[in-house]
C-alpha cells in the first residue's frame, strides 16, 4: 500500500507540476569558464616547468587558436615569468622564441539520472517558451570536467635551432553535483570555490 501511494504521489507530481525553461545567459556558464580557466592555469604551470630557466624569450601566439588566446596565452606567460623567463619585446631581441600551442581547452560534462527525466509537454499556440515537466530524481549526479592541453616549441631565433620541444602538459578541474531522493544534495569541486553558497565562498584550492 505504501509503495502504491508513493507511486501515485510521484505520478501526480509529474503531471501537475511544470516549469518554464528560459535561457538568457552567455555561451558559457560561469561554472564552465571557471573549470576551463582553472585547467588552463594548471596546464600552463606544467608547461612552464619544462622550459629552461633564465631565458630571454619572445612568446609567439601563432599556435594558440584565436578563441582560446586571451586567457591561455596570459596563463602561459604568467607561468613562464614565475619560472624565471624574461620576456623580450620581439624575436630580434630574444635568446629564444617560445611558441605555445593549445590542443584542448574545453569541458567534458556527463549526467547520471535514476528516475524520470524532464519531458516536454504541449504548449499553447503562440507560446515562445517551452514547458517541461520537472525531473524526478531518486538519484542524479552531474560531473563537469575542465580539460587543458598545452605544449610548446622553443627555438633560437637567430640560428633557427631547436632549443626544446616540450612534452604535452595537461591541466584538469572538476565539479560534481548530486541529488538523492529529491532533497538531499551535494556539490564539490577542486577549484577552491563553493558555488553552492550565495555569494560563492572562495577557499584555498586543494
Amino acid at each position: 500500500m505504501l509503495y502504491r501511494s508513493l507511486a501515485l504521489g510521484v505520478a501526480a507530481l509529474a503531471l501537475a507540476a511544470c516549469t518554464t525553461v528560459r535561457t538568457t545567459g552567455p555561451t558559457k556558464s560561469a561554472q564552465q569558464e571557471l573549470l576551463v580557466s582553472t585547467a588552463a592555469d594548471r596546464a600552463a604551470e606544467a608547461l612552464a616547468a619544462q622550459i629552461p630557466p633564465n631565458l630571454s624569450a619572445y612568446v609567439d601566439p601563432m599556435g594558440v587558436p584565436a578563441e582560446d588566446e586571451p586567457y591561455a596565452l596570459a596563463a602561459v606567460t604568467d607561468a613562464l615569468l614565475r619560472h624565471g623567463t624574461r620576456l623580450a619585446p620581439d624575436a630580434a631581441h630574444a635568446d629564444a622564441v617560445i611558441v605555445p600551442r593549445a590542443g584542448a581547452l574545453s569541458t567534458d560534462e556527463r549526467n547520471t539520472l535514476l528516475g524520470i527525466p524532464s519531458l516536454p509537454i504541449p504548449t499553447p499556440a503562440g507560446t515562445s517558451t517551452p514547458y517541461v515537466t520537472p525531473a524526478i530524481s531518486l538519484y542524479q549526479q552531474s560531473v563537469a570536467k575542465g580539460v587543458a592541453k598545452f605544449a610548446a616549441t622553443v627555438f633560437d631565433p637567430h640560428s633557427g635551432k631547436l632549443i626544446v620541444s616540450t612534452d604535452p602538459a595537461y591541466g584538469f578541474s572538476e565539479q560534481r553535483d548530486g541529488v538523492v531522493l529529491f532533497v538531499f544534495t551535494w556539490s564539490r569541486n577542486d577549484m577552491g570555490i563553493d558555488l553552492s553558497k550565495s555569494p560563492p565562498e572562495v577557499k584555498k584550492a586543494p
